[in-house]
């Protein structure tokens, strides 16, 4: 017989069942095939999850949560639901705002936020302002009110009918040969020579063609009289143009005068409208307002004017001008989302791109393609330094991240070793520590009602997937400061409910209401889990379960200074298959003996291994009458049994405390 000691700290969090047969690497000793409802802690180790607590009910099955900060100390959280935003502040319902989003649309909704103003783009809807009114009860809904659209000549069936604008130019006194310049609204031609014939009327021509405001065609020039020009603005450069001004440019002098005969009317129209579409993503990057993408131009992005938010007029090709930028792509592709973190990124179903220069001008502005992945529906999000995306497939979480020794940005996949944790994501959210956790995770609810948990510090190598599931289904998430809320899916009673529940690190159910110094047998409040058979804690102890009527239950004996009622959920911790090197090479085959397991728990009041109830106290004299105090230290289990695989299983059996910083396993070889 062989004996052998094997530890884990299960930092490396989840691993696929593909992993199973990688032994070589580090990893599989300290990972784990099964952790459900737990969290991996940044310095080894994992706890039961937070519960969730109660916020609201009376939310749809499409109910998407959103947050709105006004300041450190105003916060709110926003619930979508059809034609309508519910706000709370502090958990508390303040108002009800009447929109025009159906039950549908509200996934796709993408926002911004500056100050006490929300701007919300969906393809379906022109873009809204949602505003802070002065107080917590009052709030605007309307549409965003732009100083200037973006201007495309779509050229189709659908177009405005152009107009040609004619104008004509006399030129009186001015020498053959003489340098001369036009100019159109505010832009001058490059300096051409005069010429009173065909060849003048040629170099005229070519001159306004030139200008970056003419469209590049349809303006035509002809000679009509002595000294005189006809200048006809059509197609795609039609429009009501402001009579031109010209000079001669050397001092023999001379005259150019300009009248207008026809006024134009633009082939262009507003590149968002109820035919063409409206703007699907929204970002602000470097004092400008960002649209990403329409129905009919899925791969255009629209910058505004620096620090002029709703004016897309394109101006005079200064640094500060609006920006109109398509894509160079050689597939059908479209914009998932924009990104402002250490540049402007673009997300498309295809590719990954951003902007090299800073500031952003017209002069430099364009879009370099980095990496080929493609992008789910989500809104990409920032953790320690990077952007971090769902892959289109569903199957993978990277991380865009800039690589100096590339000079490039890289799509580096963050679960490599854990794919089977997600599942067709369709929403996203990240906190980045708290007064009371000092780690980083992102949470990602799975299209199956699960949830995908990871908990990163990059500079540290620290990467742990969980799972957690919950009675019932995640819907979606979001992070309100340090607050994340989530909208649920439940069967109560037997009846489909929808809940807003907010994680909470002093609760260990779900669903729950929490109530500090009861003084009392009777706790009210449970309307919500009316008909649904609870558990409940009181005072630190598991009490028999009870089934609210009329929102309350009466407990057997009175909670003096603590109590808890909500849904039950289990922990789940199982091990890697314990394998050793025995000299000639890994043992995966031989059958194996758990001797001995040693679990190293904190403030721990409840544990079960392999089906064995851990005891965290004794009896003796007064026992019962006592709360079970957490316990920080070692807990061992003596095993039986041979096994090929020599897992051990971790969980609970009621809702309490329970954090195992790490598992030493005892094995015996045959």
């Amino acid at each position: 017989m062989k004996y052998y000691q094997y530890q884990s700290a299960f930092n490396s969090g989840v691993l696929d069942t593909r992993i199973l047969g990688r032994v070589d690497v580090s990893q599989y000793y300290n990972g784990m095939i099964t952790g459900n409802n737990v969290v991996c802690l940044p310095q080894g180790g994992v706890k039961r999850r937070p519960g969730l607590k109660y916020v609201a009910d009376g939310v749809s099955s499409e109910a998407r949560v959103i947050p709105f900060v006004f300041n450190v100390d105003q916060t709110y959280l926003l619930v979508f639901r059809e034609n309508a935003i519910d706000v709370y502040r502090d958990d508390v319902f303040k108002a009800t705002v009447t929109t025009t989003y159906s039950a549908g649309d509200i996934a796709d909704i993408r926002y911004a936020q500056s100050a006490d103003t929300m701007i919300l783009a969906q393809e379906g809807y022109p873009p809204k302002l949602f505003q802070r009114n002065g107080s917590d009860t009052a709030w605007l809904f309307s549409d965003l009110t732009f100083v200037q659209k973006p201007l495309f000549d779509f050229n189709d069936a659908s177009s405005p009918t152009a107009v040609d604008e004619i104008q004509v130019i006399t030129f009186s006194s001015v020498a053959t040969g003489a340098p001369v310049k036009l100019t159109l609204e505010g832009i001058d031609t490059d300096e051409f020579s005069y010429q009173n014939n065909a060849s003048g009327a040629v170099d005229m021509e070519k001159a306004l063609l030139d200008l970056p405001n003419t469209g590049n065609s349809g303006v035509s020039v002809s000679r009509t009289a002595s000294n005189q020009f006809t200048v006809t603005f059509s197609g795609a450069s039609a429009d009501a143009w402001t009579q031109m001004t010209g000079r001669v440019t050397n001092v023999s002098g001379g005259n150019i005068s300009v009248a207008t005969t026809q006024d134009g009317t633009s082939r262009s129209e507003e590149v968002w409208s109820s035919t063409r579409g409206w703007p699907k993503t929204i970002t602000f990057h470097e004092g400008r307002l960002w649209f990403g993408g329409s129905t009919q131009k899925p791969i255009t992005l629209w910058g505004s004017r620096v620090n002029d938010l709703f004016n897309f007029d394109p101006g005079k090709l200064r640094d500060d001008q609006s920006l109109n930028v398509t894509l160079d792509v050689d597939q059908f592709d479209e914009i998932r989302a924009i990104f402002s973190n250490r540049d402007l990124q673009v997300f498309t179903s295809g590719a990954e791109f951003y902007v090299p220069e800073s500031p952003i001008t017209p002069s430099n502005v364009a879009f370099k393609r980095q990496t080929g992945y493609g992008s789910a529906k989500i809104q990409p999000k920032v953790i320690d330094g990077a952007t971090i995306y769902v892959q289109r497939t569903g199957k993978a979480l990277r991380e865009f991240v800039f690589s100096f020794a590339e000079e490039a940005y890289l799509s580096q996949t963050a679960s490599l070793l854990s794919p089977s944790v997600l599942n067709t994501p369709v929403d996203m959210a990240v906190s980045v520590g708290t007064s009371s956790e000092d780690a980083n995770y992102v949470y990602i609810v799975n299209s199956d009602g699960t949830m995908a948990v990871f908990n990163t510090l990059r500079a540290q190598e620290v990467a742990g997937w969980t799972t957690w599931n919950t009675e019932g289904n995640f819907l979606n998430v979001c992070r309100l400061v340090d607050d994340i809320y989530f909208v649920v899916k439940r069967n109560i009673n037997g009846v489909d409910k929808y809940y807003v529940e907010r994680l909470d690190g002093d609760s260990v159910m779900d669903s729950a209401v929490t109530y500090t110094s009861p003084a009392s047998a009777t706790l009210t409040g449970l309307g919500h889990l009316d008909g649904e058979e609870c558990r409940v804690r009181a005072d630190g102890n598991v009490l028999s379960n009870e089934t609210p009527s009329g929102g309350s239950i009466t407990l057997p004996r009175v909670a003096q200074n603590s109590a808890e009622v909500g849904l039950f959920f289990t922990p789940t911790i199982k091990t890697m298959p314990v394998e050793k090197d025995v000299g000639i090479g890994y043992d995966l085959s031989s059958n194996k003996r758990i001797v001995k397991c040693s679990a190293f728990v904190q403030d721990t009041t409840a544990l079960t291994i392999n089906g064995n109830i851990v005891a965290f106290r004794s009896f003796g004299e007064n026992v019962l009458d006592n709360t079970v105090q957490p316990f920080t230290g070692k807990k061992e289990m003596y095993l039986l049994g041979w096994t090929k695989e020599a897992q051990v299983t971790l969980t609970q059996e009621v809702p309490a405390p329970m954090t195992v910083l790490s598992l030493t396993i005892e094995m015996e070889l045959a």
